[in-house]
């Protein structure tokens, strides 16, 4: 059982200069039960999918591109969206190139530097990250190491920007070259991707274009496809965890045991996965009818971009998602509430993040209203603490 209550287990947190408007007041205190049955789902999921099973019949589905070899199945910074409930934690969606982890490092040492139990140092974390860079890079067994690119949209203008530029400058600690690139930057040529005259071993993926079908990545796909760079998280990463149609079969225990789960790992995902159902002409009368019970959100979408709250469906509204074919419904599980001093109870989620199965660093967010955002004053990041917890 979940023991976020309200008016319960907040406790005041340091302020970050640099991190105003970003970082809550508070931290969030997460039970060890309620810690433990998110672990479980981590690698549950990560069993599930090393499943043949499970990849032949999502990777069926899939973009071409997330069907081409040499990319990775997971990759750097997966991130599992938790609500919690009475009933335990429920997995709302997993996102393969998450932020927040980088703002989850500023706030643990910021922690430690006040001597908080079972907090680190910037330096943990930032050698934490160089090992999963330096792992990623050794799955391709390419040799050494130079350069990193870490590529999103206008890497200048993005609102965590600041984990781009903390990202690039812990790898050059470490002596590897970063950049910080826009995919408009870089180019394919002579069988290696570049930007410049600066040629490109790995890329750390921010961009939401999660099957790089845009004329802009163009760059990105032809070097994926040729072999030339290890895309981290890639296509194949996003089709494998993160389109949101998946959690249709994670939470289907006779699925499970087709896909070769065992019995404890399929009893964390159907406890924790939400009843959810791929959108088709044959279920959208039901789904109508019983629509203040869902949220419904795109299937390829990303963010809060797209959703929908049933209870809040016009009928023009449900036409369009009808109509477009690509919607889930997900049944609705509110979040948990924590008070932050002169700022009332705010919606709560934790998002833990991933690599290889286990858990390294869980983060709260709070906010208020549909979906979680950075615009509601005194919310945003928040440190999660769980007693017993190294």
């Amino acid at each position: 059982m979940s023991v976020l209550a309200i008016g319960e287990d907040a406790s005041p947190a340091p302020a970050i200069p640099g991190l105003e408007g970003r970082v809550a007041a508070v931290n969030v205190t997460l039970s060890p039960a309620d810690r433990a049955a998110m672990d479980s789902v981590v690698a549950a999921v990560h069993a599930l999918v090393m499943s043949p099973y499970y990849q032949e019949r999502v990777l069926r589905l899939a973009p071409p591109l997330a069907r081409c070899p040499m990319q990775p199945d997971f990759g750097l910074f997966s991130g599992y969206d938790f609500h919690l409930t009475p009933s335990g934690p429920k997995l709302i969606e997993i996102n393969t190139n998450a932020g927040g982890a980088f703002h989850g490092a500023l706030m643990d040492d910021a922690r430690h530097r006040q001597g908080a139990p079972g907090s680190h140092p910037l330096a943990y974390w930032s050698d934490l990250f160089v090992r999963q860079v330096r792992n990623e890079w050794a799955r391709a067994g390419r040799g050494e190491l130079c350069r990193v690119a870490i590529v999103d949209d206008a890497p200048d203008t993005q609102f965590l920007r600041l984990e781009f530029q903390l990202a690039a400058r812990e790898l050059k600690a470490h002596g590897i070259e970063a950049i910080i690139a826009d995919p408009r930057e870089l180019s394919f040529r002579d069988g290696m991707l570049h930007r410049g005259h600066e040629r490109i071993d790995l890329v750390y993926n921010r961009l939401t274009s999660f099957a790089l079908d845009r004329p802009e990545d163009a760059p990105l796909r032809d070097a994926l496809e040729a072999g030339a760079a290890w895309i981290t998280p890639g296509p194949k990463a996003h089709a494998l965890l993160a389109a949101k149609q998946n959690l249709a079969l994670m939470g289907d225990e006779a699925f499970l045991a087709a896909a070769g789960l065992g019995a404890g790992a399929r009893a964390a995902l159907v406890s924790a996965v939400p009843e959810t159902i791929v959108m088709s002409p044959e279920k959208n009368g039901d789904l109508w009818a019983r629509r203040d019970q869902f949220y419904f959100k795109p299937m390829r979408g990303y963010g809060s971009r797209g959703v929908y709250a049933g209870a809040k469906l016009t009928r023009r509204t449900w036409d369009a998602i009808v109509t477009g074919g690509d919607y889930v419904a997900q049944a609705l599980v509110p979040p948990s509430r924590v008070p932050v001093p002169g700022h009332g109870e705010m919606r709560c989620d934790i998002r833990t993040f991933a690599y290889e199965g286990r858990a390294f660093m869980r983060l709260a967010r709070l906010y208020r209203g549909q979906t979680t955002n950075f615009r509601t004053p005194g919310g945003g990041f928040a440190a999660v603490v769980s007693p017993g917890e190294p």
